[in-house]
């Protein structure tokens, strides 16, 4: 058991005076320490009524619990099937008087304590047997009414001892969550700060091949990917230590139940650091870009990875289009998250297809702008009916979480809160939908299964394209 903590020493003392305005002379609270070896049985005084000092509760004429303790009450508290005895005290609890020619009896004073003065109650909660409430009065014994009053305090402090317990196991654990935590981000800063040294590297290697390749080489957009990534990666990391800054003050949190948690009522707005999602990148700047510059480099190095994968991935882009409203790099972090999925679930000798179409807006409502769609689709297995509702879900990965494919379950849903800030939609589609790929990409025995991926923008409109340049 743990020790009792000063508030319920304090509940304690104060339910104790509840028993001196019955009468009693002296009241004492002792709590089991041990109490699973028979040989090893030890009761601890916690608190007394009057506030006599515990240690004299060992001197000799003061109510205390005898040395020797015995399963003397049986059947009140033990089951009749149970063989291993229980410990209890070898005192009987005084018996109440019945009648009222007995209450009007006075006792005679008794110069020392005597055991039959002596009330002891278990104190019992969830069938164990936690510690023993012991009082007593000289001058008369208790009534009905008076030793009822008396369980019902042992009840409270019984449940009080429960509640006490439990609060402290509780403390131990956020303890150990906390040390946990502080662990956990003491390893992310390790790592980031280890990534960066080999990062800068990539970015230099990418910059000096640049420098020796002439624009019209082939290789020439390759080295150029290897900088723009590292460039992403870069800022990524740079997110990824503010996320951490900011989280820092929650592990901060107080490791006692101390006065100030007690008494003190939670605040009313509690402010937590705002989700991670966005923080990638700074999604709020929605501004009239060009979806080629956008996806030219994405496709450039999709193209890349699908041939050392041995894969085919065909491109079909309007010869115009429009400029749509979003955010570089938000569009960029979605796009390169459904790219990569649609390479890591496709097999060798699989099919990608990247289209862009054009949805004009309603004759009804000629002023909306027009809605652009990329589409991103393969003839891989596809996802599984029960699946797609729940492909957006963080940490979701459905079937695949059996597969031998890495993966976090993030990707999707990352993809989702970052179109949904800039008031685009994405859907989902399994088998792939015809619209969405060439003839010759897709033979009809693939069109039951593959992933189509739509994500829907925002064009921009001819008064927010002028408003540009002001």
């Amino acid at each position: 058991m743990l020790t009792a903590s000063s508030e319920f020493v304090q509940l304690c003392r104060t339910q104790l005076s509840l028993t001196a305005s019955l009468g009693a002379s002296l009241s004492v609270v002792y709590l089991a320490e041990a109490w699973v070896d028979e040989e090893q049985k030890k009761l601890i005084p916690i608190a007394a009524y009057p506030e006599t000092s515990l240690d004299d509760l060992k001197s000799p004429g003061l109510m205390r619990l005898p040395q020797t303790l015995t399963p003397t009450l049986p059947g009140v508290f033990t089951e009749p099937e149970t063989t291993a005895p229980i410990l209890l005290p070898s005192l009987e609890i005084n018996h109440c008087v019945e009648t009222e020619e007995n209450e009007d009896q006075p006792l005679e004073a008794e110069t020392d304590w005597q055991p039959e003065s002596q009330t002891v109650l278990p104190l019992i909660q969830e069938e164990v047997v936690l510690g023993f409430l012991v009082t007593g009065r000289q001058d008369r014994p208790w009534n009905p009414q008076e030793y009822h009053q008396l369980q019902q305090i042992a009840h409270t402090l019984a449940l009080a001892c429960i509640l006490d317990q439990r609060s402290q196991w509780f403390q131990q654990q956020f303890r150990q969550q906390q040390h946990l935590q502080l662990q956990q981000a003491d390893a992310l800063d390790n790592i980031f700060h280890q990534i960066k040294s080999p990062l800068t590297a990539v970015r230099t290697f990418g910059k000096l091949l640049l420098k020796r390749l002439l624009p019209e080489d082939k290789n020439y957009p390759i080295a150029n990917s290897i900088v723009r990534e590292s460039d992403r990666i870069q800022e990524l990391l740079q997110q990824a230590d503010q996320t951490l800054d900011q989280t820092e003050p929650l592990l901060n949190l107080p490791l006692t139940v101390d006065s100030v948690l007690v008494s003190t009522p939670p605040p009313e707005e509690v402010t937590f650091p705002t989700s991670v999602l966005t923080l990638l990148p700074a999604w709020e700047q929605l501004e009239p870009i060009n979806l080629y510059e956008v996806l030219e480099p994405l496709i450039l190095s999709t193209q890349a990875i699908a041939e050392e994968r041995q894969l085919q991935c065909q491109v079909d882009l309007p010869s115009k289009l429009p400029a749509i409203s979003g955010n570089r790099k938000a569009l960029r972090e979605v796009l390169s998250n459904v790219l990569d999925n649609a390479l890591k679930y496709t097999p060798p000798g699989g099919k990608l297809n990247i289209r862009v179409r054009l949805q004009k807006p309603n004759q009804k409502r000629p002023s909306q702008p027009t809605q652009v769609g990329i589409g991103i689709s393969d003839n891989g297995h596809g996802i599984p009916v029960e699946d797609l509702t729940h492909v957006f879900e963080r940490h979701y990965r459905g079937v695949q979480e059996r597969s031998e494919i890495p993966g976090t379950g993030l990707g999707l849903a990352i993809a989702k809160a970052l179109i949904e800030q800039m008031h685009g939609e994405i859907q989902v589609f399994s088998p792939v939908d015809p619209a969405w790929v060439s003839k010759d990409m897709i033979s009809v025995s693939d069109l039951c299964k593959g992933t189509t991926f739509i994500i829907w923008l925002q064009g921009v409109t001819a008064d927010q394209q002028l408003n540009r340049f002001f």
